[in-house]
This record gives structure tokens, C-alpha cells and sequence, in this order.
């Protein structure tokens, strides 16, 4: 599920862009927020690499405590770009990493409660099988979005020209 991790958020992100330059005529995210949350969307498998469903469940990477951790990293990330988008970019990228847990979570289950408690949770609610049909239409939606919003952006572009005549 390897699109599916990282396509999912980069999806929502462009869905949002979209909407804002259909109605608002402006971008939501800045530059680069985009590659971060497609790298943020497989992080935990980057952290922790497997290949077994039984290393997926004894991974670090693949609980709340990670999560935790990662609140103040995405915080020190966000630093680096223009302040009235620190905490967008902030909330954004940490839900790109937490949506791929749960994307694991109906996908085989993972290990939430490590240390504490390293039974996994979940189940396989989404079949192996279909794994490749969902990745498949992530890859596509975030395709058409990308190329809807390059379409909106020069609209907006083209009215803030005629607009300043």
C-alpha cells in the first residue's frame, strides 16, 4: 500500500488547494508542503522498514508513542516556513503519518500501545487483494487534482493581472 500511504494525504491536501482556488482564488499550502506530506505519509515505514505483517506489529514506528514524538518534530519542520503557515503545515504533515497508521490499522493491524502493550489492534477490514485498487485510484485522484489546481492557479493568475489593469 505503498500510494496508498502517501497519495491519501497528498490527495486531501490538493482537494483543499482546489476548493480554495475554485472559491477563495488562493493557495492553501505554501511550496514544498506537498513533497512533506507524501514523505510524512510513509515515514513510519521509512523509520521502521518490514516486509512481514509480525515486524509491522513490533515496530515503534507503528504506535501512539511515535506519533507523540513526532508532534514536536513536524513543529520544528513547520519552523522553516512562512508564519501564518507554521501550524497548517504542522497539523498537515502529523496527519499524513497518523493516517497511515490507520491505513495499516484496517489494513493487518498495528502495534498502538508500544511499549506498554504490544498486542496489535485492527484487523485486515481492507483485503490484501485490494491493496493495488486502492493505491490505483489515490494515484489517480491526486494526478487530477495536481492538473486541476496548475489550471485554477493560472486562472487565478490571469484574473489578479486583468484585475490590476
Amino acid at each position: 500500500m505503498a500510494g496508498f500511504h502517501s497519495m491519501m494525504p497528498v490527495s486531501g491536501c490538493l482537494a483543499a488547494e482546489v476548493i480554495s482556488l475554485r472559491f477563495r482564488h488562493r493557495r492553501v499550502f505554501p511550496d514544498w508542503t506537498l513533497p512533506l506530506v507524501a514523505l510524512f505519509g510513509v515515514l513510519p515505514d521509512i523509520c521502521s522498514p518490514h516486509i512481514s505483517l509480525e515486524d509491522r506489529h513490533a515496530s515503534f514506528s507503528h504506535s501512539l508513542l511515535f506519533l507523540a514524538v513526532l508532534v514536536p518534530v513536524c513543529g520544528m519542520i513547520a519552523f522553516w516556513f512562512e508564519k501564518g503557515m507554521r501550524l497548517r503545515v504542522a497539523v498537515v504533515i502529523w496527519l499524513a503519518a497518523m493516517l497511515h497508521l490507520a491505513a495499516d490499522a484496517v489494513s493487518g493491524g498495528i502495534p498502538w500501545l508500544i511499549p506498554w502493550k504490544e498486542e496489535p489492534l485492527g484487523d485486515y477490514y481492507l483485503e490484501p487483494f485490494t491493496w493495488p485498487i486502492y493505491d490505483a485510484v489515490f494515484i489517480i485522484t491526486a494526478w487530477l487534482l495536481w492538473r486541476w489546481r496548475q489550471r485554477l492557479e493560472v486562472r487565478a493568475y490571469e484574473r489578479e493581472l486583468m484585475s490590476a489593469d
